[in-house]
């Protein structure tokens, strides 16, 4: 039987902002840790689309032992990324597309390869497929959004071991910060993605994600906006929650505006509202006319990385003051940009006060 849900996943072996490879390892880690939980380890399925690596994902990430006939890797070969990601630096739209394109589970959803899938998401989503009917919607007709909370760069930059994270969401994780667009008057899916799901056949029958989208952003915009033509965009946090926990990797003094403009200087996608199709890609889409295979995550083959969930007692012992080290450095990082914050008001308000004051000279002159 086809699991019920396939977690798609797209990155590659780099150290893109410092920490991405443990970032990857502890989303996957806990998100499988995190289903077994819920008792849905048996109905998951993970597909790490690993785009260009020179060094495959699979040979060096260290999992824990419940990735063994759960996680998938698709090695897209550096021949062929650099052939299909054209003048773009990361095409996330075609690396997903292709974990897509090969998913079996009936729902399939996309995170971040730093985003964390918390236990009580499992449950949640799992008693939504199976009392479907007690709900407004047809859960296999709608694309359903999740806004996701952030776990402060104080504490994800660390890399810390694998129990510090588990320990301090079960402690903070209802008390992080909810990442929303609606701060802006936007709507819930312009937000940065928590999770997005929607049925196989949906994907299937929209091509996905508009291949031509190679730059940064706007592709869940651009998604949403077509599906929209079809199905009913749901805010699926009413039902599930917000139990999606993203390791933060921008420091707490770069400005939210600013960390994908001068903080990350990369070409981007233009927003387009209107005439848009339903299905944006060919037949071809996801790369199927390559023959690219999943290979399934081999245990065995990495057990001379470090065991993610082996502690040591200096592990241990360290835990609550390394936190709390990180939590009040975080706390004078939010106080330092409040700060910054009423300074750049107070500029502000004494440029216009100026201006004014310059027009009603200007005019008694």
């Amino acid at each position: 039987m086809n699991p019920i849900l396939s977690l798609i996943i797209c990155s590659r072996n780099d150290s893109y902002m410092g920490n991405s490879r443990w970032r990857l390892e502890t989303s996957i880690n806990l998100a499988l840790l995190n289903a077994q939980k819920a008792n849905f380890i048996n109905q998951l399925e993970i597909i790490v689309s690993d785009w260009g690596s020179n060094i495959p994902l699979s040979d060096v990430l260290s999992l824990v032992p419940e990735a063994e006939g759960r996680v998938n890797f698709l090695h897209i070969p550096a021949v062929i990324a650099k052939k299909e990601q054209k003048d773009s630096k990361f095409p996330e739209v075609i690396a997903l597309n292709a974990a897509a394109r090969r998913a079996k589970g009936d729902y399939i959803a996309r995170i971040d390869n730093d985003t964390i899938v918390g236990n009580e998401f499992y449950t949640k989503f799992n008693n939504c497929i199976d009392n479907k009917e007690n709900l407004w919607f047809r859960p296999e007709n709608v694309f359903m959004f999740v806004e996701r909370r952030s776990i402060p760069y104080r504490i994800s930059h660390k890399s810390f071991p694998l129990f510090y994270i588990e320990q301090y969401l079960k402690w903070f994780g209802k008390k992080l910060k909810v990442e929303s667009a609606r701060e802006w008057s936007l709507p819930f899916w312009w937000s940065p993605v928590g999770i997005m799901i929607f049925h196989r056949k949906i994907w299937e029958n929209s091509r996905g994600y508009n291949e031509n989208l190679i730059y940064w952003g706007w592709m869940e915009g651009d998604l949403a906006l077509r599906l929209a033509q079809k199905h009913h965009l749901i805010d699926f946090k009413d039902h599930v929650g917000n139990h999606l926990y993203h390791l933060e990797h921008y420091s707490n003094l770069v400005d939210y505006k600013d960390r994908n403009g001068p903080a990350t200087p990369r070409k981007k996608n233009i927003p387009v509202f209107e005439n848009l199709r339903y299905a944006e890609n060919d037949e071809n889409w996801g790369l199927v006319d390559y023959n690219i295979e999943k290979s399934p995550y081999d245990y065995s083959e990495v057990l001379d990385l470090k065991c993610p969930m082996k502690y040591s007692l200096y592990d241990k012992l360290t835990f609550l003051p390394c936190i709390t080290i990180a939590i009040l450095k975080h706390i004078i990082d939010e106080n330092i940009e409040a700060i910054q914050l009423s300074l750049r008001t107070i500029h502000s308000k004494i440029k216009i006060k100026l201006g004014y004051i310059k027009r009603i000279t200007l005019d008694k002159l």
